[in-house]
């Protein structure tokens, strides 16, 4: 790979990166107070999700790929992209959960491994299908 590309590729994943971290902050905070007020853990989580993939198509499309594409094609890869990732999250967050009730971390854990899982299924959905330049 030569160095130019090399450097916007480095650029790219760690504006992932702080966007992903953003992403799952909104993702938490949201879960942890749906849990809090007594929704039923499928439920906030799907929820939870849904509020940080709001927020990560607008910071990853103009902040981490820098995409000028405003049109409803991405929108709905986006979409369709989401559901399926969160499809894995929230079965992945509950398998998680199941196995590991004995634990004291484990929505910690679940939480955690759901979101990795999602995160890499989408970073490169985005890259190679809905930003791609």
């Amino acid at each position: 790979m030569n160095s130019k590309l090399s450097k916007f590729f480095k650029r790219q994943v760690v504006r992932f990166i702080i966007v992903g971290i953003t992403t799952v902050l909104v993702d938490f905070a949201v879960y942890l107070l749906l849990l809090a007020i007594d929704f039923e853990t499928s439920l906030a989580k799907a929820l939870s999700f849904c509020s940080g993939a709001i927020f990560a198509y607008f910071a990853n499309r103009g902040y981490t790929f820098q995409s000028k594409s405003k049109g409803a094609l991405g929108f709905i890869l986006f979409s369709l992209l989401y559901i399926s990732t969160l499809m894995i999250n929230v079965g992945v967050n509950e398998l998680v959960l199941d196995t590991l009730s004995m634990m004291h971390l484990h929505i910690i854990i679940a939480f955690l491994t759901a979101t990795s899982l999602s995160a890499t299924i989408n970073y490169f959905g985005m890259k190679y299908i809905i930003f791609k330049k």
